[in-house]
């Protein structure tokens, strides 16, 4: 059986990030490959630069010793959850000769999630374009994201000279493939791996139901432009309901605003709280993505940064509607969706993405 080796961005205390990692590797699995997930841990991400920050200061040693068991618990939650499903190669750090640790495969997959984007991942990475391994190696992107709508002249000619060793190249949102054709390279814009899995098959990762009641649940895990904003919203959209609002946290607070916080929430939590939602309330790429995939009733808040990813699944689904802003009121973010139309998209780009995989390890 031929081995694929495949790179991500699967370090740190993300759902999506770990689920479209799960996600990848069960459609590698189904074409008949045998894939092994990359264990590449970045600087940002590590302990030393944990503890390099906590040092930094009295007001960060403070901040960073009082949230140091939340650290610690959270990696320990996610780390179990990703090897309970994936097999893993030997941890490389950024210390480590790549090419050296790299698992032997016959196709090298750059995954999915922003490993492109310079800005998230605090410089340009040239490993997440296996820059280090010999130009026979055979490499494919399988929808990588920028996350950007424009690049420096430098980044541009970097990912250009980068990506002329890729056998195939897709991408996850729709600016991406624009940016790289402009490189006078082709591109195919795919849908995030999560939508791989359908409704049901996404049951198998997630843990029992965890709230009994009906209720909204709000996911907004970074660039929260006006959090009241969006609590307002969801508990207008909660009244009329007769919902609770639930949120989640990976510390010991509470949210607040929220009716119930789960505390410490693991990916196989945010599977079940998703599932059981009754309405989901986002500003989250993956928030939208399981909303539409799930096919649960919903509305997103565009983020303050990288927002071009959910605005492009969105476009695709022809769900323009559920973004919220001052032109849609709160009886229209209450129309129910009819998923008709939009599971027979996913469907057909659900095979767009195998046919795409199938010509690359061909």
């Amino acid at each position: 059986m031929k081995k694929v080796a495949f790179l991500t961005i699967h370090v740190g205390f993300n759902f999506g990030s770990v689920l479209q990692s799960i996600a990848t590797k069960r459609i590698i699995e189904s074409l008949g490959y045998s894939p092994i997930l990359i264990n590449y841990i970045p600087d940002r991400v590590t302990y030393a630069r944990y503890f390099n920050r906590m040092f930094s200061g009295i007001i960060p040693f403070v901040k960073k010793a009082i949230n140091l068991p939340n650290f610690i618990r959270n990696n320990r939650v996610y780390g179990s959850y990703l090897s309970k499903y994936c097999t893993l190669s030997s941890p490389i750090y950024d210390k480590d000769d790549f090419a050296k640790k790299c698992p032997l495969a016959d196709f090298y997959v750059t995954g999915s999630d922003q490993v492109w984007n310079s800005k998230h991942n605090e410089g340009f990475n040239d490993r997440y374009y296996f820059a280090q391994l010999p130009k026979e190696a055979v490499r494919v992107s399988f929808a990588s994201s920028i996350g950007e709508t424009s690049l420096s002249e430098e980044h541009t000619k970097k990912i250009r000279e980068l990506l002329s060793n890729y056998k195939a190249i897709s991408v996850r949102e729709e600016s991406a493939k624009k940016l790289i054709e402009d490189m006078g390279l082709q591109a195919t814009h795919l849908l995030d791996p999560t939508f791989m899995l359908k409704r049901e098959e996404w049951k198998d990762y997630m843990n029992p139901r965890i709230v009994n009641e009906d209720y909204l649940l709000i996911y907004t895990p970074y660039n929260t432009v006006d959090k009241k904003a969006i609590f307002d919203t969801a508990r207008a959209i909660a009244k009329e309901k007769g919902l609770k609002i639930v949120t989640f946290s990976w510390n010991w607070q509470n949210d607040k605003m929220a009716d119930r916080t789960i505390k410490y929430a693991s990916p196989g939590d945010f599977l079940s709280l998703m599932y059981h939602a009754d309405y989901v309330v986002t500003n989250s790429f993956h928030g939208t993505a399981f909303s539409v995939n799930l096919n649960k009733q919903f509305c997103v808040f565009m983020p303050s940064a990288f927002s071009t990813r959910i605005s492009s699944i969105i476009e695709l689904c022809g769900l323009q509607d559920r973004m919220v802003s001052e032109n849609i009121s709160i009886e229209q973010l209450q129309e129910q969706i009819d998923y008709t139309t939009v599971n027979g998209r996913l469907d057909t780009e659900r095979l767009k993405s195998i046919e795409f995989l199938k010509q690359a390890f061909a």
